[in-house]
């Protein structure tokens, strides 16, 4: 059950860069899965996804300033994948 919350948490993290990236949210909801990011990512630290989730949310908390790249894309696709995976 615990696994399928974080995936969950994960899709909506993938859809948040998505919109973040093309600007059609706020700040204040990026902000919350930024937060939710560094947070598993520190607590799950020893794992190598972690260690990623915690860039992922490092980006994202980069790209409410604005600075929306490719790398985007890569940060979406890896946490939707991730949760896909969860999920399954």
């Amino acid at each position: 059950m615990v696994v399928r919350l974080l995936g969950i948490g994960d899709l909506l993290s993938a859809i948040v860069v998505v919109l973040l990236h093309y600007d059609l949210i706020g700040w204040r909801v990026g902000l919350v899965f930024v937060a939710y990011l560094l947070i598993k990512g520190w607590l799950f630290r020893e794992d190598l996804n972690s260690i990623l989730d915690i860039f992922c949310g490092l980006y994202m908390f980069v790209m409410l300033f604005g600075l929306t790249t490719i790398i985007s894309w890569v940060v979406a696709i890896y946490l939707f994948q991730k949760a896909v995976f969860s999920l399954a």
